[in-house]
C-alpha cells in the first residue's frame, strides 16, 4: 500500500477526485460519486451565463445566513493557486455603514483632488487615459447619494488572503464568480465592488473591524441581496474579437 507524503499535498483533492474506490476523502468526509445526470446542458449553461447582469439595486431584504452560508460553500470549488483563502461575511447594517462611510470619505478626497478643478481633471486624463468623463459623473452621483453601497441591507462578502502567494489576486475572483452563479440560481443580485476593496483594504479602522490577520488582504469583495429591478431580456450581439494563431487542423 501507498503511503501519502503530506509534507507534498497542495490540498488540490485531484487524488479524491480520481481515486476509483473512493478511499480518499477530505477532513473525513467520504466523497460521493458524480450524478451526471445534474449537469446542466449547453443550452441551459448558455442561458444562466447570458442572464447574468450586475445588480445595482437592491430591496431593503436581509438573506437568511443559512443560504449565505450555501452560496459561500461553493467558493471553494472554483480554480485556485491559494488554498488557504477564507471569507469574511458582513451583514449587520451598521458595520456595512462604517465601512461605507470610510470608502466615501475616499472617493470625495479623490474627487476634489482629482475632478473638481478643470484644469486639474484635464492633466489627470492627460496621465491617465482611462479616466474620462463618465469616471466624473459617477463620482458625482455617488457623493449625491452619500454612499457607496445601495443598501444596508445587503451582505458583503470579502475574500481575503495572503497576497504573497502567486495569483492570489486571480484565485479571490474565481471564487467570486462561483458565488456569483450559485447565487443566480437562488433568485439573488450579485455586484463585484472593486473600487472599494483598495480603499478598506488599507484603512486600518476597516481592517480592523472586519477582524484582518497581519498578512491577509482583501483580495476581492461581493455584494448580495435580493434584485430591486428585473431583468427580462438576454442582450445578444455581444462577441469578442478571436485572434486564431497557426493552421486550422481537422481530425
Amino acid at each position: 500500500v501507498e503511503k501519502i507524503d503530506h509534507s507534498l499535498c497542495s490540498t488540490c483533492t485531484q487524488c479524491v477526485a480520481v481515486c476509483p474506490q473512493r478511499a480518499l476523502s477530505w477532513d473525513q468526509v467520504p466523497p460521493e460519486s458524480y450524478d451526471r445526470s445534474n449537469l446542466p446542458s449547453a443550452e441551459q449553461l448558455g442561458e444562466l451565463l447570458k442572464q447574468r447582469r450586475t445588480t445595482r439595486n437592491f430591496k431593503d431584504k436581509k438573506i437568511n445566513r443559512a443560504l449565505v452560508e450555501e452560496i459561500v460553500s461553493y467558493a471553494i470549488y472554483a480554480p485556485t493557486n491559494n488554498y488557504a483563502l477564507r471569507a469574511i461575511v458582513v451583514d449587520d447594517p451598521e458595520i456595512i455603514g462604517e465601512l461605507d462611510a470610510i470608502i466615501m470619505k475616499f472617493v470625495s478626497f479623490i474627487y476634489n483632488l482629482c475632478y473638481r478643478s478643470r484644469v486639474m481633471f484635464k492633466l489627470v486624463k492627460l496621465i491617465t487615459p482611462e479616466i474620462n468623463s463618465k469616471n466624473k459623473v459617477k463620482m458625482q452621483r455617488g457623493l449625491e447619494k452619500g454612499r457607496s453601497y445601495d443598501s444596508l441591507d445587503t451582505t458583503m462578502i470579502f475574500i481575503v488572503g495572503d497576497r504573497r502567494v502567486l495569483l492570489s489576486e486571480a484565485s479571490a475572483q474565481y471564487a467570486i464568480y462561483n458565488m456569483i452563479l450559485y447565487a443566480q440560481t437562488k433568485g439573488l443580485g450579485s455586484r463585484i465592488k472593486a473600487a472599494g476593496t483598495v480603499t478598506l483594504d488599507r484603512s486600518r479602522a476597516a481592517r480592523k473591524r472586519l477582524g484582518l490577520r497581519k498578512r491577509e488582504h482583501i483580495l476581492g469583495t461581493l455584494e448580495l441581496g435580493y434584485p430591486a429591478v428585473k431583468f427580462s431580456n438576454k442582450v445578444e450581439g455581444k462577441s469578442m474579437h478571436i485572434q486564431w494563431c497557426g493552421s486550422e487542423r481537422h481530425g
